[in-house]
């Protein structure tokens, strides 16, 4: 039977293994417990490998993804402060609905009250029990929403199969006295992204 090249959901611990009886298909995500002294979790089969075995496996459960694997078997994300690197902890899995790894969050304790950006950065093979008002992800450090004034302006055009089709055109963008960019959204730039004259 083949050995396997496995790659954990964090990106990081690679292993090469010995399915033993267990059925395992490259590409495809997986909960795995090991004979060995690898601390049990999800991985995905990268491929066949010839290198040398370092575990066996005891078990394995086929999931789609990656948060749904690490959902079903209580394991949580390492978040840290964008402050201060310092300051680092668990975040339930199930609290997230999309990938979170490498993403900034604002997480919350009640409603807007002692407030953190963190980024997630990790996976903790242990559950937390707590919940945090999670909001994001955002592009940046600051975890401030984009901004933007008045209402969405769309353009309906005839494509070339004589089809109308509704495009979402190009908006200008300005910086208020904070220094915030501010899209404005009823407005449409003129000759694209770099304006009239480009």
């Amino acid at each position: 039977m083949a050995n396997y090249l496995i790659l954990g959901c964090d990106e990081i611990t690679e292993l090469v293994v010995n399915p033993g009886e267990n059925t395992l298909t490259p590409g495809s995500i997986y909960f795995i417990e090991f004979t060995g002294e690898t601390t049990a979790g999800c991985f995905r089969v990268v491929e066949e490998s010839l290198e040398i075995v370092g575990e066996g496996v005891l078990s394995s459960v086929e999931f789609d993804d990656c948060l749904k694997c690490l959902q079903s078997n209580g394991l949580s994300f390492l978040a840290v402060s964008c402050d201060d690197p310092e300051i680092s902890g668990p975040i339930d899995s199930n609290q997230f609905t999309e990938w979170p790894i490498g993403q900034n969050y604002l997480i919350c304790e009640g409603e807007v009250i002692n407030c953190l950006c963190v980024t997630v950065t990790g996976i903790i093979n242990d559950s937390f029990p707590f919940t945090f008002n999670i909001t994001g992800p955002f592009t940046n450090c600051d975890c401030e929403s984009p901004r933007s004034a008045n209402t969405e302006s769309t353009v309906c055009v005839i494509d070339c199969s004589g089809n109308t089709v509704s495009i979402v055109p190009p908006h200008p963008i300005w910086t208020d006295g904070y220094g915030t960019q501010v899209t404005q959204l009823n407005m449409i730039t003129l000759g694209g992204p770099n304006g009239l004259n480009s």
